[in-house]
């Protein structure tokens, strides 16, 4: 495909990206985008290109660290072209959009992309308001999804140590408490995290469920008198 694209002007070139998208064959749209890029930066269609590779990254490859990248120099190179303006706002949503992105994987049963999604975004962007949340969904990828347990308290507690003071700070620790009390039946652990949860946070919605649960953790159905009816 190289060999050919060789002796091609940006249009034909362009045409052949698109082409080889329409296939399926994003590494060799990639591979005649960064070649148009090369031969001619200077052409009509350069903005178009690096926008195009961006897009890429984004519906076809899922690829946030390479997405970013592409959206940075479409601004960067070609200023004041609808492509950067474009680009701009892309930027500007861009963890939103690894957030989403995340969960439309997961939704799809792309469960090692997901979580990859998130960890990028984690890792390159700790500060950011939406850090904690994806931090947050890892546990629950790990909880739900994959059922590692283990995993999945690792991950949680992460949010503990990190994001002190985020919404997500509450629900991990209600999580950990529960995977305790009702996965690994260690009721001393769930007690114990249950009561961090009850001390540290006293005004949260879940705190009436983490006080019943203390009460009747290890219990029967039949031993909880407000539950007792559903088995009569």
């Amino acid at each position: 495909m190289m060999l050919i694209s060789c002796t091609k002007k940006a249009p034909e070139l362009m045409e052949i990206a698109q082409a080889s998208l329409d296939q399926n064959q994003e590494d060799q749209a990639i591979d005649n985008l960064n070649y148009l890029l090369e031969k001619y930066p200077n052409d009509s269609l350069a903005s178009l290109a690096q926008y195009k590779l961006a897009t890429i990254y984004k519906s076809w490859k899922n690829d946030p660290k390479n997405l970013l990248e592409a959206l940075n120099k479409t601004v960067n190179k070609y200023p004041d072209t609808p492509q950067a303006i474009q680009a701009k706002k892309e930027i500007q949503a861009f963890q939103d959009w690894i957030i989403n992105n995340a969960e439309t994987l997961r939704k799809r049963k792309m469960t090692t992309e997901s979580i990859e999604n998130l960890i990028y975004l984690v890792k390159k962007f700790p500060e950011h308001e939406l850090a904690s949340k994806a931090q947050y969904i890892i546990g629950d990828i790990y909880m739900n999804d994959l059922r590692d347990f283990e995993k999945a308290l690792s991950e949680y507690r992460v949010v503990l140590n990190k994001y002190n003071g985020s919404k997500e700070e509450a629900l991990a620790q209600f999580m950990i408490g529960y995977i305790y009390a009702n996965v690994i039946k260690d009721f001393d652990l769930a007690r114990k995290e249950y009561q961090i949860f009850l001390d540290k946070f006293p005004k949260h919605e879940l705190h009436p469920s983490v006080k019943f649960e203390i009460d009747y953790l290890g219990k029967d159905i039949n031993e909880i008198p407000s539950l007792k009816h559903i088995t009569s």
